[in-house]
Order: structure tokens, then sequence, then C-alpha cells
């Protein structure tokens, strides 16, 4: 495939149609969640600007199930605000952080969780020991990304349910945390990123990881 362990500039709603049918092994991705989100907790004197396409939960459900092996699955991050409702979950993982929004301090209660949808495949079975739908991990700092995931997390979801060497695909891979971890762990990716600022920022990420790491064969 000529996308194996590239990153694409570009519309996922049209590069998807490129991918062929049940060639994936795992898709995970954190597309817009449809809440206008912007941050406002900056560091290293990088303000972030708005999410394109935040105006609603921003992802083509069908599109991705159809490039899934049978033995492949779908985590899709997403937030509590704006539901994601599918027929095709077969659990949501709650993603516990070490700190919450701020939001309305006086008529709200902070918010600390995250949700993850699970859609396995009919012959998904998983690669690493069985966690608790419950995760605990540290909130990332947005340093290249308003809503950047750690990279501990996502590792956890391509160990779950990938061998070495399978291929991730990310439709919406921001700063490119799928790619990073997929290249430490010895998976193929393929990510595609609409943003030419976070294509460049996830690129030189990806150049900071030693070659050695990473096995293409």
């Amino acid at each position: 495939m000529e996308y194996i362990n590239q990153i694409i500039c570009g519309d996922c709603l049209e590069v998807m149609k490129e991918i062929p049918d049940k060639s994936i092994d795992l898709v995970v991705t954190d597309p817009p969640y449809g809440i206008s989100y912007l941050s406002n907790y900056y560091k290293y004197n990088n303000p972030h600007s708005k999410i394109i396409n935040d105006d609603k939960l921003f992802i083509d459900i069908d599109e991705c199930w159809r490039i899934l092996k049978p033995t492949g699955s779908l985590f899709v991050f997403y937030s509590q605000k704006n539901p994601l409702v599918d027929k095709r979950i077969k659990n949501i993982i709650i993603w516990v952080k070490n700190n919450w929004t701020a939001g309305d301090l006086f008529g709200d209660f902070g918010n600390q969780y995250e949700c993850i949808a699970f859609m396995p495949k009919e012959c998904f079975k998983l690669k690493s020991r069985r966690y608790s739908n419950v995760w605990e991990f540290k909130r990332e700092i947005p340093k290249h990304h308003p809503t950047q995931k750690p990279v501990s997390i996502i590792e956890r979801i391509i160990e779950s349910s990938t061998n070495k060497n399978d291929i991730v695909f990310d439709p919406f891979l921001g700063s490119g945390t799928t790619a990073v971890a997929c290249k430490e762990l010895g998976r193929r990716y393929i990510g595609i990123e609409i943003s030419p600022e976070y294509c460049e920022i996830a690129r030189n990420r990806l150049k900071a990881i030693p070659e050695l790491l990473f096995r293409s064969t």
C-alpha cells in the first residue's frame, strides 16, 4: 500500500477512498468533538487556534469500518458532551485524567474524564492482557496540539489490539501522536491530517525517534 509509514496532508474523507477494503488492522483516532474546543492552557509560548471542523462530531464510521480487516478494531475518542452513538460500539473506555477542567466554577462539576468508543470487528481478539474499561493516564500538556493525547494511552490501545508490523490508521493525526506510538512499538502507520502546520510537527516528532526502534518488514 503506497501510504504505509506516511503522513498525508489532506482531507481524510477524500484520501480514505483510496485505501482498499479490509486492509487496516487498527483505526485509532481523536476526531473533532463538535464542542468548538479552544484550549486556554498555553505552554512553551505556543497558543493554539480552534480545531478545524470542530462544529460537530466529525468522523465517517462506515468508511473506517470498510477499511478494517475482519480481525481489526476501531477506537474513537469523544466527549460525553456530544456522544457517539453507533450499534457497533461494544464497550466504552473511560479515560480518567489527573486533573479536571475549569469551566463553570459555580454551576457545574469539573470534568475529569474522556470517552473512547471500542468497536471491534467480528473476528477481533485482544493481543494483550484484559484491562478494565477504566484507564488512568495523566493528561498531556498541549505542547504540539490543543487536544494532544498522551503517547502512553495510544500505546495501550495499539498493544491491546495489534501485533508487530500491523497497520494502524489515524484519519485525524493532529500532531502525530499515533504515528509516534506506532514507530516506537514497531507497527506500521498511515496518518492523515488536514493542517499543513500539524503535518510538519508530526514529521519532526517522528524524525526524533531513532530508526532502530522501527521495523518496516
